[in-house]
């Protein structure tokens, strides 16, 4: 219900699939020595290192919210749609739902 209410209250969609349609993408990644990063971007084929590459798949719920939010992209990709970070993101939108209400 949650899931739901903030999809249709920001008129966002998300999918595991990549397309044209796609404005923000959000997925893992490893290193050449085998490490995971997560990468949260406008445009998956020009990443920038230092704003769009993450450590901690955690603060992709902040990367995630602020796409929402303050730069109001509406079509996400998500590898991971079973994520805990996009659950964090979820009901934190949805408390700034309640606020505005």
């Amino acid at each position: 219900m949650k899931y739901q209410n903030v999809l249709n209250h920001f008129g966002i969609k998300i999918t595991d699939t990549s397309s044209k349609d796609n404005d923000f993408y959000i997925y893992e990644e490893s290193t050449a020595d085998g490490y995971s990063v997560y990468v949260a971007a406008e445009d998956p084929n020009n990443i920038n290192i230092n704003d769009d590459v993450y450590y901690y798949d955690g603060d992709l719920s902040t990367a995630f919210v602020d796409a929402v939010v303050e730069v109001k992209h509406k079509n996400f990709c998500i590898d991971n749609m079973a994520a805990d970070w996009l659950e964090e993101a979820i009901t934190e939108l949805d408390d700034i739902i309640s606020w505005q209400n």
